[in-house]
């Protein structure tokens, strides 16, 4: 029994330490998910508690048909190259990312406090480094590297301008990308915004109140000056769908009452907005939200062309995981033969990845997969409409939701860093425990 509580609290350790250090390293993240994923499997009681619901199906089948695409493709092109290499080289790897929902759906009630702590100190550590990492010329991710070992990788971040004669970088923490930290945000967009709404409409001390807003206002600037516009319409469709789920079914907020408390921040927003607006930094940043063009948009109109040519030619299984990089430069050649006035638009296009998550899953696995995509998403909105019909909060899981539109412009589910945490709130969500009642 000693043995099986001490195996119950190293899980619960090494799960805290996976998720925590996604704000800082995916390597070190997927280390301790491996590490507790073998204890869940040595623990015969946590096992018990795993249930094939139809989520786990879906997920298990969307996989299958990743591996089934894989072996097709293998066997048809005839790959030189090792096929275990290969496969884990593929998308099909992220399989193992998923254990993260299967070990968070395993929790039990005491359980999720420690498991919502490691949360929130992630959260912490986000607002944290992306805050600081706006005033450092420095990757923060190059500066822990280099500590151990030659780093080859850029040691610079992209500078934005001037405020106050003041440097201004783009804040991306310790990720590679300001893409890649823009979905790390987005995850916790939606819960920062309603918890915002929760303090000020709660009796709690004003001390409490201006405490959180001072984090909020350190989260949503990092947020805007990040400027990840895909990260940004998913967090706009998740807190959307948190308005509509809090209002109509659980019923706490008063429509009246809701836009009082929005009219204030939006006002000081404008002006604040208007203050700003002679800045070059603000200016780069607003404007391509209100619709002005950045240099990558046609760029992504490029590589969709060339996508849609290869399925077009593989709607069935698609060319198969591991295989987009290689199909989409004979893709985007033939097409810029087609249309040779293009040819250097089509040259330039940066090309790892469909950057829409639907074509990429249906592009290299056929469209019953995106079927099954979709099944993912319906089954998280029927999750949270359930719970809030229970009168659970729902605050950190609308940013689930919010991931589904971010991937209409961005390859999210193909990026580790992010996807990870996307499984681990998954887990929780579907926790037979469940979260505090509203």
């Amino acid at each position: 029994m000693a043995k099986t509580y001490n195996n119950q609290k190293i899980f619960l350790i090494f799960l805290q330490i996976a998720i925590v250090s996604c704000a800082i390293s995916v390597s070190l993240s997927q280390l301790f998910l491996g590490l507790s994923f073998v204890l869940f499997l040595f623990d015969k009681e946590r096992r018990s508690r795993f249930q094939i619901t139809p989520l786990i199906i879906i997920f298990l089948s969307f996989f299958g048909i990743y591996l089934l695409s894989f072996i097709w493709n293998y066997s048809k092109v005839g790959n030189e190259s090792n096929f275990f290499l290969a496969l884990r080289n593929s998308e099909f790897k992220d399989i193992l990312l998923g254990f993260g929902f299967i070990l968070t759906s395993t929790l039990e009630k005491s359980e999720r406090k420690k498991i919502n702590l490691a949360i929130y100190i992630l959260l912490g550590i986000l607002i944290i480094t992306g805050f600081l990492s706006i005033f450092s010329i420095y990757r923060f991710s190059y500066l822990i590297n280099s500590l151990f070992r030659d780093v080859k990788s850029w040691q610079y971040q992209h500078h934005y301008g001037k405020i106050a004669n003041i440097d201004i970088y783009l804040p991306i923490g310790f990720m590679n990308t300001h893409l890649t930290f823009g979905g790390l945000l987005l995850f916790f967009t939606p819960y920062m915004f309603f918890t915002l709404i929760d303090k000020w409409t709660e009796s709690i001390g004003i001390k409490r109140k201006l405490g959180f807003s001072f984090i909020s206002v350190l989260f949503f600037t990092v947020v805007i000056l990040n400027n990840a516009r895909s990260s940004m319409v998913g967090s706009f469709f998740g807190i959307t769908f948190g308005f509509i789920v809090i209002i109509f079914i659980n019923k706490k907020y008063n429509i009246k009452n809701v836009i009082k408390i929005i009219v204030v921040p939006l006002l000081i927003l404008l002006l604040f907005l208007g203050i700003f607006s002679f800045s070059p930094i603000f200016r780069k940043t607003i404007l391509p939200l209100l619709g002005s063009e950045k240099h990558t948009d046609s760029g992504r109109t490029f590589i969709w062309d060339s996508t849609f040519s290869m399925i077009e030619k593989n709607p069935i299984l698609g060319i198969g995981p591991g295989n987009y990089p290689k199909e989409i430069d004979e893709s985007r050649k033939d097409r810029s033969e087609k249309n040779s006035e293009l040819l250097f638009f089509y040259e330039v296009t940066q090309r790892g990845h469909a950057h829409n998550d639907y074509f990429h899953i249906v592009a290299i696995s056929g469209f019953l997969n995106l079927f099954l995509f979709l099944g993912i998403f319906y089954s998280i909105g029927e999750r949270i409409i359930s719970r809030a019909v229970e009168g659970k909060d729902n605050h950190l899981y609308y940013g689930l939701i919010g991931f589904f539109f971010a991937g209409l412009f961005q390859c999210y589910f193909q990026d580790d860093e992010v996807v990870i945490i996307f499984y681990y709130l998954l887990g929780m969500l579907f926790t037979p425990s469940g979260d505090k009642k509203v």
